[in-house]
């Protein structure tokens, strides 16, 4: 069985992230049209950046890496409202969210990707990890960070990787 909630609703939205109305995950998304998705990579205090591995159950990309957390806003969120839901569902941990940890927003063909970068204390053994949706998560230094990631026919998310370390770098350096 299919970790995906196929029957979820997801608000559709125009170019200009204009709501222009809903639908199932299950439906095609109309041309010129867009569902939001939320992505983040997470890092401890020593630097090293959790990724999770995929579900084998997952329609897409099943057993492979991926970044820390991520997926669909569902209909009625706020991006920042979806990547606290998505840490929790995940996770198992309430991270705080903020408009201010959204470094990009990145259009793709028929999805937008909202993508954040957070820094926390919590070691692996505060997770509690969502089984249906991952199979394992742990903590890499860069380099492994992106050995793991890439992978055949899946996007690697080095941009989006090292844009979230610069992300934290110059809040860090904005608050000393």
């Amino acid at each position: 069985m299919a970790a995906d909630r196929l029957t979820e609703y997801w608000d559709v939205y125009n170019q200009r992230l204009q709501r222009v109305g809903q639908q199932q995950r299950q439906d095609p998304v109309r041309p010129g049209c867009f569902h939001l998705v939320v992505d983040a990579f997470i890092f401890n205090t020593a630097g090293e950046v959790l990724l999770q591995q995929r579900s084998p159950n997952k329609l897409n990309f099943p057993s492979c890496w991926d970044c820390s957390v991520g997926g669909s806003v569902v209909a009625g969120e706020t991006i920042t409202a979806a990547m606290h839901r998505e840490i929790t569902e995940e996770l198992g941990v309430d991270i705080p969210v903020s408009p201010a940890d959204n470094f990009l927003l990145q259009p793709h063909t028929h999805w937008i990707e909202a993508w954040f970068a957070f820094q926390t204390d919590h070691a692996l053994t505060d997770f509690t990890i969502q089984r249906e949706e991952l199979q394992r998560v742990a903590y890499f230094d860069r380099t492994t960070a992106h050995d793991h990631l890439n992978q055949v026919g899946f996007n690697a998310y080095t941009t989006e990787l090292s844009r979230a370390w610069d992300h934290l770098d110059q809040r860090q350096r904005a608050e000393a």
